[in-house]
């Protein structure tokens, strides 16, 4: 080797060896993770609103049979005029033919009883078939009111900003809600995702599904109380395939956090504490006023405290039309966790992000579905033919 190579190697070796020694001190700065172009914010012109919850559909009341009118078979109708006949005398005289007199008076005032008692069950059977129709009309009514709501509805487009908005105005909180995701690694679309809410009034269910195109498929289960204060989780859970993974349980009675891969690690639980799925639906329903002060958060795996209000306002460009949305940005010591809550959709979450030092992984959503009704959904794009 000849002897400038030689002194630029050696150079280059003693270069790299002292930037590890710093590197391992901690004198060179960490990796800064850097949000990508499209996600610049503006000022919020849009309030959130908190929202009520909306009422789950009561239960099915069980429609009581009509009976038919008139007497049950094998019973015998009395009519209160009909008298109890009195034995017939043998004897003649002036006795027996009074005895004959009463005995004909009250045949004759049964008899009209009688003949009144069909004109009055008539009336009854007619009153009846009144009521029954009207039932059968309510119910009908009932059923095309329900097969309206489950028809899907297509979201309108206003042509002058290009923003989009639901088929019909939002004020409640949904108390059934479905999201269709696509899944997005590094900006690559990798599969797809969904997520399921409902209550009840007192529990909520909320289930978010990654199912991505290779590898096994990501579900987590949120589950746990409602009350004034809004969410209050009792359990997170993981799932890769049927495996079960990371977790998280909430020991309200104890003040205790349960989390991990074993479920093995604990801290202290502080009031107003969230899973980061459950996070934000709360943000959802109280509008994002969740106070200035760091919440506790967990994702089974670790737990955080994130000072949680609104970064921002900016559009979710579907690419068929823009959803205004209410940013909201967590920065933790190596990530960073973002929603993008859209006001005109019951702030519901269209775009969820974790971004840390090595990947960007995101649910950009494609379906909305609030209580039943298809409130947005993104249109197939057309298939092109290559001309040659």
């Amino acid at each position: 080797m000849k002897k400038p190579l030689r002194v630029f190697v050696l150079a280059l070796l003693a270069s790299v060896l002292v930037h590890l020694a710093m590197l391992g001190s901690g004198l060179l700065p960490d990796a800064v993770i850097e949000l990508p172009p499209d996600q610049a914010l503006r000022k919020i012109d849009v309030k959130m609103q908190a929202l009520a919850l909306d009422a789950p559909a009561p239960p099915a009341v069980p429609t009581a049979r009509l009976l038919p009118a008139g007497p049950a078979p094998g019973t015998v109708s009395h009519h209160p005029a009909a008298k109890k006949r009195k034995p017939k005398r043998e004897a003649s005289g002036p006795q027996a033919r009074a005895d004959r007199a009463q005995d004909k008076q009250a045949d004759t005032t049964a008899e009209m009883a009688d003949a009144s008692q069909p004109a009055a069950e008539s009336s009854k059977t007619t009153e009846a078939s009144a009521a029954t129709a009207e039932h059968v009309a309510a119910k009908a009514e009932k059923h095309a009111k329900a097969e309206e709501a489950s028809t899907p509805v297509a979201s309108s487009t206003d042509k002058a900003t290009g923003y989009l908005y639901p088929a019909s105005t939002l004020h409640r909180f949904p108390a059934r809600a479905k999201l269709g995701y696509q899944t997005f690694y590094n900006g690559a679309m990798v599969g797809s995702g969904g997520l399921d809410w409902q209550h009840d009034g007192q529990r909520y269910t909320l289930e978010i599904r990654f199912n991505p195109l290779v590898g096994g498929n990501l579900r987590y289960l949120s589950q746990g109380s409602l009350d004034k204060h809004g969410l209050q989780p009792d359990s997170l859970q993981a799932w890769r395939g049927s495996d079960a993974k990371e977790s998280a349980r909430f020991d309200h009675a104890a003040s205790v956090l349960h989390f991990g891969e074993q479920g093995d690690k604990e801290v202290a639980l502080r009031a107003g504490a969230q899973d980061v799925f459950s996070l934000a639906f709360q943000l959802g329903l109280k509008g994002g006023q969740l106070g200035s002060a760091p919440l506790q958060i967990t994702t089974g795996k670790k737990v955080y405290d994130y000072p949680m209000t609104p970064s921002g306002e900016t559009d979710y460009d579907t690419g068929s039309g823009k959803i205004r949305v209410i940013v909201f940005r967590a920065k933790g010591e190596d990530d960073i966790t973002e929603f993008w809550l859209a006001p005109d959709f019951s702030n519901l979450p269209v775009r969820i992000s974790r971004i840390d030092k090595s990947k960007r992984v995101e649910l950009r959503a494609v379906l909305i579905n609030v209580d039943g009704t298809e409130q947005w959904r993104l249109p197939a794009r057309p298939m092109t033919r290559n001309n040659r």
